[in-house]
């Protein structure tokens, strides 16, 4: 990126309080079309060429036969931040795919994201995928697979249907294109979220949408009703209520921060994220601003990997869908591809957010 552009983005990220983008170095002609991030794919797939990618790579898995989908030579999989050959892991035990599927189609950047509900032997999981594709062909494979089942439910416990067989309507439908913000405003608005959340003291709200809702793992985790008998918690406010009182302050490094898919049509965002709690004493037990004291239970160092796909209306962040899984603490990326943003806790830290 050329000096002059950077001092765009910059600038007009600061002015507006949305903390800074940071692309990886590519020639100055193609950042200043479209913020194209190195190694993204080659954009001559489309809409549904990269759609019809993402389900046979799904025949594939059921099927657990790589020549069932187009592999380029060298192609390269990662499974919850592993690297792994092809067929392992995920590819081995996929056992049957249910109707829901969600996706983040970017012809531009030659990528697409999706979720899709599965089973892994049996179990019902969730996974995420983004595919980087190069010539009609897949150059790169990033995977999270996670359970269904709520990680505080106990074994065996009855796990309610939140998703159904179709993704929430914000995500799907078709925004005029004279309506449409642009990549690099979506990116920004987007990466006011993890600005927010990082070490939040409910100074830094993100831009959200007054129909802002919010689910993990296909759970809500927001404007969920509050059960007989218990105390109002974050969980039952709204996305921008619950972040204005102080929640998530042990949420202390969110890093390796990459926009993954930028789906214009649509206005949907997909990204790849790691939430870092050090949970060391200071930590486990702040106030919020209505002075409410929030307990943290855990008390060794934690990361969470997680692909969170974002839908943006008018007002700002309208739908969260994220999908996570643990991995041992500090764990970096597999993979860098995509557009990076800054996260300011890392950069204090010192802390090398991608492997060098």
């Amino acid at each position: 990126m050329n000096r002059k552009l950077r001092a765009q983005i910059v600038a007009a990220t600061c002015a507006v309080g949305m903390g800074v983008l940071v692309a990886r170095a590519t020639p100055a002609a193609a950042q200043a079309a479209a913020s194209l991030p190195a190694n993204v794919g080659s954009g001559d797939c489309g809409r549904d060429c990269l759609q019809g990618l993402a389900d046979q790579f799904i025949g594939a898995l059921i099927a657990h036969d790589r020549g069932k989908v187009p592999l380029a030579k060298g192609v390269r999989y990662s499974e919850n931040s592993v690297p792994l050959p092809i067929p392992d892991g995920f590819w081995k035990n996929a056992t049957g795919v249910r109707p829901y599927r969600l996706y983040v189609v970017d012809p531009e950047w030659g990528t697409i994201g999706f979720y899709a509900r599965m089973n892994e032997n049996g179990d019902p999981v969730i996974v995420s995928t983004r595919l980087r594709v190069y010539n009609h062909q897949i150059t790169e494979i990033e995977t999270i697979v996670t359970t269904e089942r709520w990680r505080n439910d106990p074994p065996g416990a009855a796990t309610a249907d939140n998703l159904g067989d179709k993704p929430r309507p914000e995500y799907t439908q078709i925004v005029p294109p004279a309506q449409r913000r642009s990549r690099e405003e979506l990116m920004k608005i987007v990466n006011t979220y993890f600005t927010g959340i990082e070490n939040n003291t409910g100074d830094k709200p993100p831009i959200f949408s007054s129909h802002c809702q919010r689910m993990e793992d296909g759970r809500p985790t927001s404007n969920v009703p509050v059960p007989p008998g218990r105390e109002r918690g974050g969980i039952n406010m709204s996305c921008a209520e619950d972040l204005a009182l102080g929640y998530h302050r042990n949420d202390n490094r969110i890093r390796s921060r990459r926009v993954m898919a930028v789906d214009l049509e649509h206005q949907v965002v997909m990204t790849s994220v790691y939430f870092d709690h050090e949970n060391d004493a200071s930590i486990r037990s702040y106030q919020l601003k209505n002075g409410k004291t929030v307990t943290v239970t855990d008390t060794s160092p934690q990361t969470l990997q997680a692909h969170e796909t974002f839908s943006i209306d008018r007002e700002g962040i309208s739908q969260v869908e994220a999908v996570f899984t643990n991995v041992t603490y500090g764990t970096r990326p597999y993979f860098s591809t995509g557009f990076h943003m800054d996260s300011a806790e890392a950069v204090k830290d010192g802390f090398n957010e991608y492997e060098r």
